[in-house]
């Protein structure tokens, strides 16, 4: 009989023990079970530590680091700690459905060509569900120019790719898009497997406090859309040509939502 693949899945946290108490649970209830859970803490905490004993599985590691202020950090430190043939991420508030890995890799598995697989997502938060919709088509690096379809924590991709992208980029110039750069960079060295299927639960927030409703939030992402943007072009990764229609997409957008917010201040509709 074929030994199964091993799968290591890794976990940036800071400071949720609450979440991440959630998500180990859906990761430790999957059907594939050959894998091995890290979780890398981004500072010091006491509670993060306590919650990875409570489970006392020895399929789980927890590493610390210093506080480095966002995900990509935790991410790569986790990658250089693992073990498996196949790397899966998920966000510390994120869930997982039972037969997400198990699917996954069987996909890869089957189609050797993809060295990167991911799948629909759920929203949620403390109120309701709800279906988020995935364009049609596949996704390669002309459709993310425009527009990220792939939630990183329904992300599981072969080691070799991620030797050849060298994991996360850790620069503050991509800002919080660093998820976004990453693929970017993964869609020049394999193609994307898409499941098209709800694998995951993708935490939103409590509306009135995380929804995306300031100027300067727009002024956040779209400086980290073009940073990623400007490290394409450092690493002559594109046709500088191939970005002027998206830049100016993207520039729309900002302009278009900035107005939307400006007017709804003064109660224009």
């Amino acid at each position: 009989m074929t030994e199964l693949p091993l799968v290591s899945v890794v976990i940036p946290t800071h400071n949720r023990p609450l979440f991440l108490k959630k998500t180990l649970d859906s990761i430790i209830k999957q059907t594939y079970q050959n894998i091995e859970i890290i979780v890398v803490s981004n500072g010091y905490n006491t509670e993060n530590r306590t919650v990875v004993e409570i489970f006392n599985n020895n399929k789980i590691k927890y590493f610390e680091q210093k506080n480095t202020g966002g995900p990509a950090s935790p991410r790569n430190h986790g990658i250089q700690n693992s073990l498996g043939k196949y790397i899966a991420f998920c966000d510390d508030d994120d869930l997982w459905e039972p037969l997400k890995l198990e699917q996954q890799v069987n996909a890869l598995e089957k189609n050797p060509s993809y060295g990167l697989c991911f799948s629909k997502m759920m929203r949620f938060n403390e109120d309701k569900e709800w279906f988020v919709p995935h364009e049609e088509g596949p996704t390669n690096l002309k459709k993310l120019l425009y527009v990220n379809t792939v939630p990183i924590s329904s992300v599981i991709i072969k080691r070799e790719i991620l030797i050849k992208v060298k994991g996360f980029c850790e620069s503050k110039i991509v800002g919080p898009s660093e998820d976004y750069e990453f693929l970017l960079r993964c869609s020049s060295f394999t193609k994307f497997y898409f499941i098209d299927q709800y694998l995951i639960r993708y935490w939103s927030g409590n509306n009135r406090t995380t929804a995306i409703n300031k100027i300067s939030d727009y002024y956040i992402h779209i400086n980290g859309v073009y940073g990623c943007y400007y490290l394409l072009l450092k690493n002559k990764s594109i046709n500088p040509f191939k970005l002027i229609i998206p830049s100016l997409y993207h520039f729309k957008i900002f302009v278009k939502s900035s107005c939307y917010i400006f007017l709804n201040r003064l109660g224009i509709k």
